[in-house]
């Protein structure tokens, strides 16, 4: 996790929808929701576009974010967000607000270290699955999960089983295969 708070400010908005929508992203803000099991209802809030987006690319989805919205501070991690699919630009984001000391599931990025032996004498590389589900301690959430595959030789796979393990527990099956050379 970063060492250093990511705060991102929000105000509460009253109105939902397509056309209430619209308007925000005209206006250069982004729509979103905070929920999660320490609060009563969800909040829908508005967040300033160019900020949300500058935060998510030097931060990612897996980094703790707290939301202003007025007085109130909550500390969340971004649970999912809309890309439109041609402009690429955020549509929505859904920050969900965690239960301290309890554990949170997701899903984060395999990020496969090295070239294999294998791959330097002529094979090549499968690669299977690019992310497992994990579950952690928000404190101790892995932004990645990091896999040294440079010791694969031809005919040589790599399951869920192999990875070292951390602070965290995966919970993607065991016998899942990650890669392979060939």
């Amino acid at each position: 996790m970063a060492n250093n708070e990511i705060i991102l400010k929000a105000e509460a908005r009253e109105s939902t929808g397509k056309s209430d929508s619209l308007k925000l992203r005209s206006n250069m803000r982004l729509p979103g929701v905070v929920y999660g099991p320490e609060l009563k209802e969800n909040i829908y809030i508005t967040l300033d576009y160019k900020e949300f987006e500058k935060t998510f690319k030097a931060n990612g989805k897996h980094n703790v974010v707290t939301i202003e919205i007025g007085k109130k501070k909550f500390k969340a991690i971004i649970k999912d967000y809309k890309i439109h699919p041609i402009t690429r630009n955020f549509l929505h984001a859904d920050f969900y607000v965690f239960a301290p000391g309890k554990a949170f599931v997701t899903e984060v990025p395999v990020n496969y270290i090295g070239t294999p032996v294998g791959v330097k004498e002529g094979g090549g590389l499968y690669v299977f699955e690019r992310k497992v589900k994990v579950s952690a301690d928000i404190e101790n959430l892995p932004h990645s999960v990091d896999v040294d595959i440079s010791n694969l030789k031809i005919g040589q796979y790599l399951i869920v089983r192999d990875i070292a393990k951390g602070n965290y527990k995966i919970l993607t099956h065991e016998g899942t295969a990650l890669v392979e050379i060939k």
